[in-house]
């Protein structure tokens, strides 16, 4: 059993073993030397319902990008995410989960929905081996809720003449308006025109 120090090295291990065991039988060998493994975020980053597995086509730098997302440490699920992933840069991302994808997703033991595919039982036979062999993956499941998206907080700012006896307008008179454009510049009252406003 090897041990790896980090994901990036036990990434590109079962990738090698994925493509021995499971494309290059199949007819569909992966050309290794123009991709490369990472364990980060999709582009769909944090939400509830992002991709735990996504390739970049070879158009940036000559290389298949693939990522494996953070809350996965499972080997196993790590290990057909990965395959997924691997047709993708088989065929440089240029069919999407259509014919070719389908057609080397079913010819290496993958099976479900094509855009969310699992393993069959006679892969996660296979993909346990390679996981005795590899040890565990040197990661630790990300815990983590999605953030909420943070709305901007409008700060009420008043005329401090207004509505207190100083002039001869009885009502207060006040606006709303961001930390951001307070800080720029107080705004004027726009009831008596004669007094900056202040934050209250």
């Amino acid at each position: 059993m090897r041990q790896f120090k980090t994901r990036e090295q036990y990434l590109v291990a079962m990738a090698k073993e994925i493509n021995e065991v499971f494309f290059k039988p199949a007819g569909y060998p992966v050309d290794l030397s123009k991709v490369k493994v990472s364990c980060g975020f999709t582009t769909q980053g944090g939400k509830r319902n992002a991709a735990i597995g996504q390739c970049f086509n070879d158009k940036t730098n000559g290389f298949n990008e693939i990522f494996i997302h953070p809350v996965l440490a499972d080997e196993s699920r790590v290990g057909d995410v990965l395959a997924h992933e691997m047709i993708h840069a088989y065929d440089n991302c240029k069919h999407g989960h259509r014919g070719p994808f389908r057609r080397i997703a079913k010819a290496i033991g993958l099976t479900g929905k094509m855009t969310a595919t699992i393993a069959s039982d006679e892969m996660n036979i296979k993909l346990a081996k390679i996981q005795k062999k590899l040890g565990k993956y040197p990661h630790e499941a990300l815990d983590y809720k999605p953030r909420k998206k943070q709305g901007t907080r409008m700060l009420k700012v008043e005329c401090p003449d207004c509505g207190s006896g100083h002039n001869e307008y009885e009502e207060k008179y006040f606006v709303r308006l961001s930390r951001t454009m307070l800080a720029k510049g107080a705004p004027i009252c726009g009831q008596c025109c004669e007094s900056y406003m202040w934050e209250v």
